[in-house]
């Protein structure tokens, strides 16, 4: 839905998350920081670890390593820009450029490959992707073999980085380093296939987060590694896993998850809450399973009237940007209400800062969030001729689409500094939110960052 143009600087720099900030954030920000943490959606530069059960045979995973040294950027300073395409792409595109090199973290620096693509590179002029691929994957053992992948305490969904590396055209033969050990961007993709356990009639089994925090990512991935006409395989462990059955189940889970949203927003009735809790446990509003379950179709998985379905979800992804955008407004409202308390004020006021501004900024953020995964969604079904929007469609459509334009100009204008010294983590939440904002708006254009990527053939 969407055209533009930009360029990448070539500047950036990497200190870390203040996690005494960030406790903070959770205990003195009250109401609110329950909202950011838990009612407004999934972090998603922060993995899950409650209920998780880690297969006993994987190997403890390192700490990540941290950058050798800190490059400090003169702050960016905040800009006002009418509210329109091409002004919410620049400013899109110089606020990750900025702060993907400033934080230079994982999370922020594979989401700026999801924004510029696999060109993109660290303040020392390195490429990202061969400093992600050099510094922080791991090995862990199954049964007595060895095989590569990345922890998640850095890539936060399992085949995240690899479904994005490959997404990005990045080239099966792109070396990992773990230990001295070599490793290629296809035996990654191999080994997450050979790693990977899913009951699909039972998704906990194996892993409690796997459907809301995992899956839609291994479905892209193993969605552009097996074609649908031989989707099965067996791992590891001796079992067999069919893709074709997993999507299938997948989708059946979510459209039950979204049951009563469509009444409800044709109706202009508030969401149902049975919904918005469901959809709290899936991260960023469940909106990476619709891309994920369109990344599968597009790979020609389309069994089980998978694309009427899919149609459907679409309709439903579209109304959710009116119906879920007002719901989240009114969840922060209450929550910054909550929070707004002299003693969370004085704490604040230090980083000039205050509740009201707080609610401000997650807003935006929560907003962008929503809205530019959703576009990213969308977009990457139109871009593939997967399905034609209706007269009713489109114009909704553009009108959510306006209102990002509107979010990521304000946020541009936005001083990101007073955030960034009270909990850089928060502003790093940004960039991934902007990093699927800025590949939305780009992927019906010629700035689309992606290029060909390998399939199993290769």
């Amino acid at each position: 839905m969407s055209k533009s143009n930009t360029g990448m600087n070539r500047r950036a720099a990497s200190p870390h998350a203040d996690a005494g900030r960030r406790r903070f954030l959770i205990a003195g920000a009250g109401g609110l920081g329950a909202l950011a943490f838990g009612l407004a959606g999934c972090d998603s530069s922060s993995p899950k670890t409650t209920g998780a059960t880690p297969t006993p045979t994987t190997m403890p995973a390192s700490p990540p390593p941290t950058p050798a040294a800190v490059v400090n950027l003169p702050p960016l300073k905040p800009l006002t820009l009418p509210a329109n395409r091409v002004n919410a792409v620049r400013a899109t595109n110089e606020l990750i450029e900025h702060y993907a090199r400033v934080l230079q973290n994982p999370s922020a620096t594979i989401h700026a490959v999801r924004a510029f693509g696999k060109g993109f590179t660290l303040a020392d002029g390195q490429n990202a992707v061969d400093w992600l691929c050099s510094q922080f994957a791991a090995e862990k053992m199954v049964l007595g073999q060895k095989y590569v992948y990345f922890p998640r305490p850095v890539e936060v969904h399992d085949n995240s980085f690899l479904k994005t590396f490959i997404e990005a055209g990045v080239s099966p033969d792109q070396p990992i380093t773990v230990s001295g050990n070599k490793y290629t961007l296809r035996q990654l993709g191999d080994h997450a296939k050979l790693t990977f356990r899913c009951n699909p009639n039972n998704f906990a089994q194996f892993d409690p987060l796997l459907y809301h925090d995992h899956l839609p990512w291994s479905l892209i991935a193993f969605g552009l590694l097996t074609p649908p006409a031989q989707p099965t395989w067996v791992n590891a462990y001796g079992e067999k896993l069919d893709l074709s059955v997993i999507l299938d189940k997948a989708v059946a889970n979510y459209e039950t998850d979204c049951t009563g949203v469509r009444e409800a927003v044709i109706g202009n009735k508030s969401e149902p809450e049975q919904f918005r809790a469901v959809m709290r446990k899936h991260s960023c509003y469940g909106m990476h399973a619709i891309y994920g379950f369109f990344s599968c179709l597009n790979d020609g998985y389309r069994n089980n009237n998978l694309n009427d379905r899919l149609s459907g979800l679409l309709d439903v992804t579209i109304l959710r940007l009116k119906g879920d955008s007002a719901a989240l407004d009114q969840e922060f409202t209450e929550a910054g209400k909550k929070s707004n308390v002299p003693e969370a004020n004085a704490k604040l006021q230090g980083f000039g800062l205050t509740i009201d501004m707080l609610t401000e900024a997650f807003k935006l953020r929560g907003q962008i969030k929503l809205i530019g995964h959703a576009f990213e969604a969308i977009n990457f079904a139109l871009l593939h001729k997967l399905f034609t929007l209706t007269p009713d469609q489109q114009r909704r459509a553009k009108e959510a689409e306006q209102q990002l334009y509107g979010l990521l100009v304000k946020l541009r204008a936005t001083d990101l500094e007073p955030l960034r010294k009270w909990d850089s983590k928060f502003v790093s939440d940004i960039v991934i939110a902007l990093g699927h904002a800025d590949r939305a708006m780009k992927l019906l254009t010629p700035e689309n960052p992606d290029t060909a990527s390998f399939i199993a053939k290769n």
